[in-house]
This record gives structure tokens, sequence and C-alpha cells, in this order.
């Protein structure tokens, strides 16, 4: 624990430094707003940022560093104005008390307030910026001249204008932040989105095969039946073994739809998903997958619905798998089109793409399970996804509509879907 503890104050007193060197460089920065003899330094604006950003920086502490830095930085460079070290010094010895009664006024209006408000924050910048000219300013020329000849007046305008200046800029950056936050938000549900749909996808797989493993069991039992019926204990144990075997295949394989299911029931982040939010979802991924292929694909989306979707994840597994096959097909350019229609009862679907095209032969098949284009000359193996078959049950049995494909080698294919609605 002390270790922690010392880590993060090196790390607060490496802040504090840097600060006060970036303090000490912009401070040479003025703006000149005023029409008499008065600027603006551009380091008193953004020093309260500071403080705001980073709510653990101590500000008497930092005002210190600041101080320090500053006064050694201004020697420095105001060696050959002054024509010494020492006048150089002592003609910006004054700035110290500024630093430091900025800092310590900070402190007690803003750091330790535990409501930090953006107005609190106003308070403690404009109160720290007045509070502070007027001890540089009495320690310079006394406190006659200052009550004297308007000068408060004067420093608490610039006081009011630095620290307008800094809640603006303050403003700007969370609006900025909040802006960012909500493109993360966005994309982190567009990922979401896109791993629900595959797991839907593959969960209507998973569950399709439940039946061949209901059937491959009742025919082993069926068989250990017929053995049974016989006198050949051999064979009779075997079929039994199939049979027991595949049982506890089937219940292993219920238990893992069943966690599947829970989990994206558990992870949906919404009940219903306007229509037209889903396919910018997916327009948005697509896009992201023909820059990373770097094709140079054109995507033509017309779908404009503000129906509500409850079928969401199984509706963009079905588009998705279309949209990736249309992909698929073309080899570095051409176009894929999503459009969208909808009468009282049914939505209607139509993607197409100008890629290879499928033969007469290849569409009879294509519904086939098992069945693949896109086969690796390399590997051997070929792209399942959930495939066409599983595009087809899903259309056919899950949502009761219709699927229709039309293609043309060289020129392109096209896919259209009817969906009722009551079912989505």
């Amino acid at each position: 624990m002390t270790l922690n503890v010392q880590r993060i104050s090196r790390i607060q007193i490496t802040k504090m430094i840097l600060i006060a060197f970036v303090d000490a460089i912009i401070s040479g920065f003025y703006l000149k707003i005023f029409p008499f003899d008065y600027t603006i330094n551009l380091a008193v604006v953004i020093l309260p940022i500071y403080y705001y950003l980073d709510r653990r920086l101590f500000p008497a502490a930092t005002g210190v560093f600041i101080a320090s830095v500053g006064l050694v930085f201004r020697t420095l460079t105001g060696f050959y104005y002054y024509g010494s070290f020492s006048n150089a010094f002592w003609a910006d010895f004054n700035f110290l008390y500024f630093d430091l009664t900025y800092g310590v006024v900070f402190t007690l209006l803003y750091y330790r307030k535990e409501n930090k408000t953006l107005f609190s924050f106003f308070f403690a910048a404009l109160a720290g910026d007045f509070l502070g000219n007027a001890a540089e300013f009495t320690s310079r020329f006394g406190l006659a001249d200052y009550v004297s000849n308007s000068v408060m007046a004067t420093l608490l305008l610039v006081a009011v204008i630095r620290a307008s200046i800094a809640v603006v800029l303050i403003s700007a950056i969370k609006y900025y932040n909040f802006f960012l936050r909500k493109e993360e938000h966005d994309e982190r549900y567009r990922m979401q989105m896109n791993l629900l749909s595959e797991l839907r996808g593959e969960m209507y797989f998973l569950k399709n095969n439940t039946e061949h493993v209901e059937s491959v069991m009742d025919e082993a039992f069926s068989l250990y039946r017929e053995y049974d019926e016989l006198s050949h204990d051999a064979q009779k144990a075997k079929a039994l073994n199939i049979a027991k075997n595949v049982h506890e295949i089937k219940k292993n394989y219920f238990k893992v739809i069943e966690g599947i299911d829970e989990i994206i029931l558990k992870e949906t982040p919404f009940d219903m998903l306007k229509l037209m939010d889903l396919t910018k979802m997916l327009y948005l991924s697509t896009c992201r997958i023909i820059e990373k292929e770097h094709k140079n694909i054109v995507l033509d989306f017309d779908v404009h619905s503000e129906t509500q979707i409850h079928e969401h994840s199984m509706l963009m597994s079905v588009l998705r798998n279309l949209i990736n096959n249309a992909l698929e097909a073309i080899d570095d350019c051409g176009e894929i089109k999503l459009y969208h229609t909808e009468d009282y009862e049914m939505h209607y679907f139509v993607i197409s793409d100008n890629g290879c095209g499928m033969s007469e032969d290849t569409i009879k098949y294509i519904f086939k399970p098992g069945f693949s284009t896109k086969y690796d000359d390399d590997t051997g193996n070929s792209n399942r996804g959930i495939g066409l078959s599983l595009v087809q049950d899903i259309i056919e049995k899950y949502f009761e509509g219709q699927i229709e494909v039309d293609s043309i080698v060289g020129i392109g294919t096209r896919f259209k879907l009817g969906i009722p609605k009551r079912k989505v």
C-alpha cells in the first residue's frame, strides 16, 4: 500500500512540474482585447482547466511549482532584456504572489468542495484570478494605487473574462468527450449486435442438428430392440452403447443450447430495434469488412422503415449472411444493394450484387446442407457460417416467409425475401 501511494505521489509531482513548464512557456502569450493598455495572459485561462480535468491535482502545491519554475524560466529568458539575472529575477519576482494566491484560493473554493459543479469552478477561477492579481499588484505598486484609478474594476473584468473563457473551453471539451463516448457506445453496440446475430444463427443451426441427434438415437435404440429379439449379446450391447452415448451427447447439446440462449437473452441490449437502425449497423460493419479486405465495393442500402423489430438478431443474421455472400462473390470492385419495402402484412428485402453470379445447376444446390460455392483449394475447407441452408430454414420455418434467388453467371445474384410482420 505504501509503495502505491508513493507511486501516485511521484506521478502527481511529475504532472505538476510538467504543468509548471507549460504554464511558463504559455505565459509569454497575451491576448489584447481591451482598448486600454491591458492584455489577457493565456496561461491564466488554461490553468484552471488543468484542475478541472485532473481532480487529483492539488492547486496550492501546483501553484508552488508554477511560481518556482516560472520565476526561473523568466529569469533565464529575461537576462538580455534586463541586462542581468539579478534584475530579471527581481523584475518578475512579484508574479509569485499571483501564482501562490491563485493556488490557495482555488484549493479552498473548488478542490476541497465535495460537490464540484461548473458554477463552483467558474467562481473559483474568477476569485483566484481576481485575488491573485490583487496580491501581485499591491506587492508591486502598493495598496493605495490598487484601490484608486479603477484598478480593482479592471482586474475584476479581466478575471470574469478569463474565467468565462475557461468555462467555455471546459464546456467544449465536455461536449467533445460526450461525442466520443457516444461514438464508442454506438460502436460497442454494433459489435454486440453482430455477435448476437452470429450466435442466434449458430443457435438455430444447433437446434436443427438436435433433430438429427434424436433420429440417430431412435434408430440405435430400435436396433437394440431388434437385437433383443435375437440372442447376439455382443451386438445387443454395442447397439445399446450407441444409444446411451447419443443420449449423453443430446443432453450435453441441450445444456449448451440453453446456456447460449440464456446469455443471448441476458446480453440483448434492447427488446426492440428500428429496422432502419438495424440496417445502419449492418452497413457500418460491412464497410469495415470492405476496408479490411481492400476491396472497392459500393454499398447502396435503401431502408427507411422505422418499424420496431423484436427478432432483430435473427433478422440481422439472415441479412448479414446474404451480404457476406455478396461480398465473397465480388473479387475486387462492384456494388451491393439492399432494398426494403413493406405493406400491411409483409416486409420485403432484395439483396443484390454484380459479382460472379451462379449457374442454374449451382442454384439447385445452394440451399442444400453442407453445400458451399466458397471452397479453399489450399486448405480443402469450405466456408459455412450459418450457410444458405440455414438462411432458408430461418426464413421459411422460423419467420414463415419466402426466399427466392435469381442469378446469372458474370452478371450477378439477387435474393428476394418476404417476411411476415407478425413474426419479426
